[in-house]
């Protein structure tokens, strides 16, 4: 019955695609090493915590909100809009709890961002660490 086959609902093309799960993780695992060998420089120690602000995008807003529930479930601050430049798009951003600003906690917290987004269809965009007072 492929005549009727335009009666079933058509899939959603996905926003990140597997091949571009891994090039973002990939792009954020180096710019962790790149952040920290700069708080080196910075008299920030592994031991320091530090808060990291983030940013997610995404093309629905059930998406952006399932994404927020999840975020928010780790005790981070989550916010959402429509983006300025496209009002098809959605950001979400917020802030971490303290993290050390050790290599491997920072690489597991990137690959998680990376891995979050990718399960709820979101891109990881980016991330700032935040300084110290």
């Amino acid at each position: 019955m492929e005549i009727l086959s335009f009666l079933k609902p058509k899939k959603q093309k996905r926003l990140v695609s597997e091949n571009d799960f891994d090039t973002n993780l990939l792009r954020h695992l180096r710019l962790a090493t790149e952040s920290l060998v700069s708080l080196r420089d910075a008299a920030v120690e592994e031991e320091d915590e530090l808060k990291i602000d983030y940013f997610f995008n995404s093309d629905t807003l059930e998406k952006a909100q399932e994404l927020k529930k999840e975020l928010h479930s780790k005790s981070y601050i989550v916010n959402y809009e429509a983006a300025q430049q496209d009002k098809n798009l959605f950001v979400i951003s917020g802030k971490t709890t303290e993290i050390k600003m050790m290599h491997e906690s920072l690489s597991q917290w990137v690959t998680e961002m990376c891995e979050l987004g990718y399960k709820h269809d979101c891109k990881f965009d980016s991330w700032t660490i935040v300084p110290q007072k």
